[in-house]
């Protein structure tokens, strides 16, 4: 039986600057060099991509190339564990988005440096986190936010108009505006009950744009790298915002972080 000799291109072209058709391209062109086949889907919606695993013939596929940014990925990976037949796909990720947060936590920062793993890299599996929340699954590979961490996220997608500083932005108007949420957090069998600005789980070091969120993090130690952020002062906010840059954050009196493989969160409303 032949071995799979097919590279399957998935891109959103909306991401980041926009040169993920560009960045497809040139890798295609690389690729049909080597001699790999070469299939493409270019999304024109959000959610054109959870449909891939339907549209291509998984025996035929060698690797997937994604040419977006980490939401672009997230909808990727979900659409594969609802068909987990295409876990023993490989991926390589292009830096095609504004944060490109994963790429930053593997030191693949170019297109040329993706382009040079998809053809001759190594594979290395990664830990996955399994998020259950109001009767529904979602799957994460990077992190997953409540309280001001989600509202960063969203003002972020509001402000793509500012480009590659629009997580930077959106950090400091969200942490000042202070939307605090009281919450029951259970890990590693111990209770916490108390009022939280944001509570973020990460599975890599970085945060948006080159921010040190969890600094002792790794991709395949099996855990989830847990912080929580007190509620507190605007002032005492403002001088812990620069240590997310080098990761100090973690040693203030106002920061929680725990290394878990299970997390429980308890609020009055949906916050993710």
């Amino acid at each position: 039986m032949n071995q799979p000799n097919t590279i399957l291109f998935l891109v959103n072209p909306f991401a980041g600057t926009g040169n993920a058709l560009n960045a497809a391209n040139y890798a295609i062109v690389l690729a049909e060099l080597k001699g790999y086949n070469t299939e493409i889907l270019v999304t024109k919606e959000k959610g054109d991509l959870s449909k891939f695993t339907h549209l291509f013939k998984l025996e035929k596929i060698s690797k997937i190339a994604v040419m977006g940014g980490d939401g672009t990925v997230h909808e990727v990976v979900n659409a594969i564990m609802q068909n987990q037949q295409w876990l023993k796909i490989p991926i390589v990720i292009f830096p095609c988005g504004t944060g490109n947060t994963f790429n930053y936590e593997i030191g693949c920062l170019t297109v040329k440096k993706a382009a040079q793993l998809l053809l001759n890299g190594k594979v290395k599996l990664i830990d996955l986190c399994e998020v259950k929340t109001n009767g529904t699954t979602i799957w994460s590979f990077n992190s997953i936010g409540c309280g001001a961490a989600a509202h960063i996220n969203k003002l972020a997608e509001e402000l793509r108009w500012i480009g590659r500083f629009r997580y930077t932005i959106a950090s400091f108007l969200s942490i000042f505006s202070k939307p605090t949420i009281t919450a029951k957090v259970t890990f590693n069998d111990k209770v916490y009950d108390n009022e939280y600005l944001l509570m973020i789980a990460n599975n890599n070091r970085f945060g948006g744009k080159a921010m040190i969120v969890a600094p002792f993090a790794k991709l395949n130690d099996g855990l989830i790298d847990f912080i929580l952020l007190k509620k507190s002062s605007r002032f005492k906010l403002l001088m812990l915002i620069p240590k997310l840059f080098n990761g100090k954050h973690v040693y203030s009196p106002l920061v929680k972080l725990v290394q878990t493989n299970h997390i429980k969160i308890e609020t009055d409303s949906p916050q993710l």
